[in-house]
């Protein structure tokens, strides 16, 4: 792949939104994930400290791009789920990517995107999407969910819900599908069940034994 820098995009709205409205928005919420395309991703192995985890999908496969909206629910198997720790970097992002037919540079996906929770609530209101793209006809975009600044941890979440604006270009159809989560080096996350309730930063040797300790919960439980 080739060099990509995303920029963490943030949901704005001006002035004090009345209750009619904030009725609105949770019922267009609600609309987009009621008839969102399911996309379930295995996290790997729980549980699991680590800072970068991704899986391949296919399920917008054979979709052309002919500008519509997308809307997709990424949800996790096997009943996992991500912590973020305060240890958690706040570059914290969640890449989508998603592969063409087209040898060449195809335009930017677009959109907005949130986490979800257990019940496939959305954990915060939804933030714009960092977006990029390369010569190898492949479109990636990012949710940083740390750019609201509403987001405290520990938090957990099951997956996430992505509202996507598809360039113009009917020919062109998806012909594959990455998700990741990345953090930066040293500032894990979990894939739970069974990782630690927090991990506060400046606190190596913590870190070691808390790892070592998820190493041996790995290995009872193969």
């Amino acid at each position: 792949m080739n060099s990509i820098s995303l920029r963490a995009g943030k949901f704005q709205c001006s002035g004090a939104a009345s209750p009619a409205a904030i009725v609105v928005m949770i019922m267009l919420s609600w609309s987009g994930q009621a008839k969102a395309i399911p996309i379930w991703i295995d996290l790997g192995p729980s549980p699991s400290l680590t800072s970068h985890t991704s899986a391949p999908f296919d399920g917008l496969d054979g979709i052309s791009l002919a500008g519509q909206t997308l809307s997709i629910n990424v949800r996790f198997t096997n009943n996992e789920f991500a912590r973020l720790f305060t240890v958690t970097s706040r570059s914290f992002i969640s890449l989508l990517t998603v592969q063409t037919n087209r040898s060449g540079r195809v335009g930017f996906l677009d959109g907005t995107g949130f986490l979800l929770d257990q019940q496939g609530n959305a954990l915060t209101a939804p933030e714009d999407l960092g977006r990029a793209s390369d010569n190898h006809g492949s479109m990636h975009v990012g949710l940083f969910p740390f750019s609201s600044g509403e987001l405290n941890t520990p938090v957990d979440f099951f997956g996430i819900h992505f509202d996507l604006i598809l360039p113009d270009h009917p020919l062109v159809t998806i012909t594959g599908g990455d998700f990741g989560l990345i953090s930066d080096p040293g500032h894990v996350f979990g894939i739970g069940p069974g990782v630690p309730p927090d991990i506060v930063p400046d606190a190596g040797s913590t870190l070691l034994l808390l790892g070592i300790s998820v190493t041996g919960l790995v290995a009872i439980k193969r």
